[in-house]
């Protein structure tokens, strides 16, 4: 699979992703890679995941590496709290440790919640801290299905973020972002 998206700084942002799964919905295991970059340049992202899930609960690992930047190792975990075939609410924690090219090493540590419709509509609230930098990030993301094809397989969506930091170096600025 993969996603195209303008970039408001120029070019496409090009997302690319292959993956094989074993097992069934209820229970599976889930490997792959995964590419992204810019139709203008610069530094592309590569790597590889892996993945266990168990009844609507499971547990992550993603290696990735950033050319002429650095590299991150993630940890996560994801639980079901809610599921009526309609509605669905999920909790999810992760870890991960960040190695710059420059030699500076940062960890991350967060976790979030999200909802998701069946009919392909969802939001998530996230909180994320960098011990390293004293800053934390709570962040808002939200997406509408525009339209889907009969068996859901191609959908065209609306998404939208936003991103606030307390602290650190980019203490009060706030991100946004929005997408088709």
């Amino acid at each position: 699979g993969g996603t195209v998206s303008s970039n408001p700084n120029g070019g496409l942002d090009v997302n690319a992703r292959l993956s094989k799964t074993i097992g069934d919905p209820n229970a599976n295991v889930v490997g792959g890679v995964f590419a992204a970059g810019n139709t203008d340049g610069g530094p592309a992202t590569r790597g590889a995941f892996l993945a266990a899930n168990k009844d609507g609960h499971g547990l992550s690992l993603q290696h990735s590496k950033t050319d002429n930047f650095g590299s991150s190792l993630t940890s996560s975990a994801h639980a079901n709290l809610f599921n009526d075939k309609t509605h669905k609410l999920d909790a999810n924690a992760f870890h991960s440790r960040t190695h710059l090219d420059n030699g500076f090493k940062f960890d991350r540590v967060g976790g979030g919640l999200g909802y998701d419709h069946v009919n392909g509509h969802g939001a998530s609230l996230t909180a994320s801290r960098i011990p390293q930098l004293d800053m934390n990030t709570l962040g808002l993301t939200g997406k509408a299905n525009l339209w889907s094809s009969p068996n859901r397989a191609t959908t065209l969506d609306l998404t939208g973020g936003v991103s606030k930091h307390f602290g650190g170096p980019f203490d009060g600025q706030t991100n946004k972002q929005i997408g088709l």
